[in-house]
């Protein structure tokens, strides 16, 4: 007997029986646990397999969505460059297929980049605990294992950047806050793959604030939508941890191999 919600349970029955699905997750905190170095993340024992076997299936488009880079994404996830599972990375900014996701890259983006880098590390010096880290369209304060008070002052100081240029946009999420200079998100990106692949519905996993946005988007009944752990969300539905979270994903596995 499934240890899932049954209401998820229902939820999942009637999201297999359509032809074409999106099947996707977040990695770390979903697939993997969090833990105070990110570079040392590894997804749970059978996650990464699982979506290999789904994105295998007729009709279903797996993917992995993170605020990772890609390159990073891939490393951890262990997945080759020709894997069936779709990579999103940069909370959308960055994807493994062609997408149509708007605002790319231009000078001007570059130069913002190259700013909002600068102010952040004007901020890292002045809290020499915190870790900064570069990505092709934004880069990244890290607060994870930092006093309260000094992750709190940098937190503050960096939601102010985009303050005096809007074409900064600032998201926090668990312990991070991620200067982005192309205005993405989960939500867009995953909308994007579902119009690109025909599908009816998708299932998506999220624990951290910046998968609200995902959430948000997904709020049709055809959708799943599924929060891991604590927290206010506006998920349909919860489960307590990535353990329960790779459940999820190998229930839907068993169901559409049925």
């Amino acid at each position: 007997m499934s240890a899932l919600p049954p209401a998820l349970v229902t939820a999942l029955d009637r999201l297999v029986a359509r032809s074409k699905v999106v099947i996707a997750s977040d990695f770390d905190g979903v697939l993997a646990p969090l833990v105070d170095d990110p570079m040392t993340s590894r997804p749970l024992p059978g996650s990464i397999d699982t979506l290999v076997s789904l994105a295998e299936l007729p009709g279903v488009t797996a993917a992995i969505v993170s605020g990772r880079d890609l390159a990073t994404l891939r490393l951890l996830a262990e997945l080759p460059d020709d894997s069936p599972v779709v990579l999103i990375g940069s909370h959308g900014a960055e994807t493994s297929v062609d997408l149509d996701l708007g605002d790319q890259m231009d000078d001007a983006a570059r130069h913002r980049l190259v700013g909002a880098a600068s102010e952040l590390h004007e901020i890292a010096a002045g809290h020499p605990d915190v870790r900064i880290e570069h990505k092709p369209v934004g880069v990244v304060l890290h607060t994870r294992g930092v006093e309260a008070a000094q992750a709190e002052s940098a937190t503050a100081a960096a939601l102010r950047i985009p303050d005096s240029d809007p074409g900064i946009h600032a998201m926090r999420g668990k312990d991070v806050v991620e200067l982005s200079v192309v205005a993405v998100s989960k939500g867009v990106a995953l909308q994007a793959l579902s119009s690109i692949t025909a599908s009816e519905a998708t299932l998506y996993l999220g624990d951290d604030v910046t998968d609200e946005k995902a959430f948000a988007v997904l709020q049709h009944h055809s959708h799943v939508t599924v929060k891991v752990g604590e927290g206010p969300t506006a998920a349909q539905h919860r489960v307590g941890d990535p353990a329960q979270a790779v459940a999820v994903l190998r229930e839907v596995l068993e169901r559409r191999t049925r």
